[in-house]
């Protein structure tokens, strides 16, 4: 027994020569799944194509902008509506760059809804306003003919929106990768 201590001993002491050992570099193997999971690869003609179709989509936005309709849908709503549908929107364009079609369609989707979401707090803002009272004197009708202006401005500005997005999202879906929205 005091034999195996002594040499155990002296194994220990000396060095053993020994060529370094190659780690696998973890990242740079999962890089290309990650990248998958993430990004998904963009091939040279899908980028081409996303680009070609938005851009005509932007070139409607610049006719938009110079004839002065471009910020008419947010200056009429009241509600703020018309925002949430326009970072709504931007995020599903994003999604269709990533190829992500499942939130491509749920982004669609819920631009129809926040369309007819809209519509409704339009038409509640119109009637809010509206009573036999008012209607007694030309200053009150003015508010009453008001309150009408700003409600069916939300309404159908808020719907437009949401209708040009969700078409524009499915235009994208369907010429991009036959996916339905």
């Amino acid at each position: 027994m005091r034999s195996n201590l002594a040499e155990l001993a002296s194994s220990l002491a000396a060095p053993i020569p020994t060529k370094p050992r190659q780690v696998p570099r973890v990242f740079e193997q999962q890089r290309p799944s990650l990248a998958r999971t993430f990004w998904s690869k963009p091939e040279a003609g899908f980028v081409a194509r996303f680009a070609v179709l938005n851009l005509m989509g932007a070139a409607l936005i610049a006719a938009a902008w110079v004839e002065g309709l471009l910020f008419k849908p947010f200056a009429a709503d009241s509600s703020g509506m018309c925002y949430l549908i326009t970072v709504l929107f931007a995020w599903g364009l994003a999604c269709c760059l990533r190829r992500d079609w499942q939130s491509v369609r749920w982004v669609g989707n819920a631009l129809v809804y926040l369309g007819m979401v809209g519509t409704v707090l339009g038409l509640i803002i119109t009637v809010s306003d509206l009573s036999a009272d008012k209607a007694q004197s030309f200053e009150s009708f003015r508010q009453i003919v008001t309150s009408i202006y700003v409600g069916s401005g939300t309404a159908l500005y808020t719907n437009l929106l949401a209708c040009i997005g969700y078409l524009w999202l499915g235009t994208n879906a369907h010429l991009l990768a036959r996916q339905e929205v």
